[in-house]
């Protein structure tokens, strides 16, 4: 893994309390579930003292860190299919269909423009150099510019330039960066995985309202960009909902592939990395681009968490230093 930006010294062994840190996972709009995670811990009085997120986690994270937590729940907590679609910017797809800009100007509004050195706890966001392969751990710059790479899905967002470096989505390598807090020296290491089950992104076509919504906006959002770039083929949203031939669209591909590999790299690296607590909320059911779901995802994280309390809670005094009976010379 490398590194930009410093990393924290070694510290000595004392009777301290020890760090907790987490870490939050990818998974688009499951991420909200993020918020959920943190409300609870918050409520039971447990400091997330480091925290590190890959794509919607290094969002969610970075919005944790900058104490704009709650500004941030009362967002997205009233959007609607309407909301999700204005943060769509289409552009000319060379090296993605969404720029990206519009949905980071409607995050500054909300967060600011920290830099991560400023923040009140450590802070660090994971992505993935597409020159070099390598996984990137973004510890220093505009919190704005590490979201920005974190979160750029192949294929959908541009990727984003950081000097050298072309940078995208952090789930490529590391979906629950739980690597990444044993690098930042966190003593309890707590993961959040949105990806315990496998996610189904692709829906067949079906008379249920619910079915039919989701097929409608995928058909929005592709149209959103046909009609942006012209030489596309148009496609009618009624017969995307109604007709049962309709195959997926470019959307769902991309969300679907994403998603399948995220579910197998969190599998893996959860088994073999040093993690106290996994929690994993049952957000199997919310797509990517499914942000009106919100409130449901909050209330999954919280009551997911809830139910780890007792562990987080052995897992912190486990891992609690003795006190020596006197002090070292």
């Amino acid at each position: 893994m490398t590194t930009i930006g410093p990393m924290p010294a070694r510290r000595k062994r004392t009777a301290r309390r020890r760090t907790v840190g987490l870490a939050l996972g990818a998974g688009g709009a499951r991420g909200m579930a993020h918020i959920g995670v943190l409300r609870a811990l918050r409520n039971a009085g447990i400091s997330v003292d480091t925290v590190v997120g890959t794509s919607v986690g290094a969002l969610v994270g970075a919005v944790y860190a900058a104490g704009q937590l709650e500004a941030f729940e009362r967002w997205v907590r009233g959007f609607d299919w309407s909301d999700v679609l204005r943060l769509f910017d289409p552009v000319w797809p060379r090296s993605g269909l969404i720029s990206g800009s519009r949905a980071l100007e409607r995050l500054s509004g909300v967060l600011g423009d920290w830099q991560i050195e400023d923040l009140t706890i450590p802070f660090a966001a994971v992505a993935v150099d597409l020159i070099t392969g390598e996984e990137v751990l973004i510890r220093e710059g505009r919190v704005i510019d590490a979201i920005r790479a974190s979160i750029s899905i192949p294929g959908i967002f541009v990727p984003h330039r950081m000097g050298r470096r072309l940078l995208v989505d952090g789930a490529l390598r590391n979906p629950v960066p739980v690597s990444a807090l044993e690098e930042m020296g966190s003593d309890v290491r707590i993961a959040v995985n949105l990806h315990a089950r496998p996610v189904r992104e692709i829906v067949r076509a079906s008379k249920t309202r619910g079915t039919a919504t989701r097929r409608i906006f995928s058909a929005r959002v592709t149209e959103l960009v046909d009609r942006r770039l012209a030489r596309f083929r148009r496609r009618a949203q009624a017969k995307a909902a109604s007709s049962e031939q309709a195959g997926p669209n470019l959307f769902e591909i991309l969300t679907a592939s994403m998603t399948v590999l995220e579910h197998e790299l969190a599998r893996h690296r959860l088994a073999r990395e040093p993690v106290d607590v996994v929690i994993e909320p049952e957000v199997h059911g919310i797509r990517t681009f499914e942000l009106n779901k919100a409130r449901r995802a909050i209330h999954l994280g919280l009551v997911e968490t809830q139910k780890h309390l007792p562990k987080i809670r052995a897992a912190i005094e486990r891992r609690r230093p003795r006190r020596r009976s006197q002090p070292e010379s």
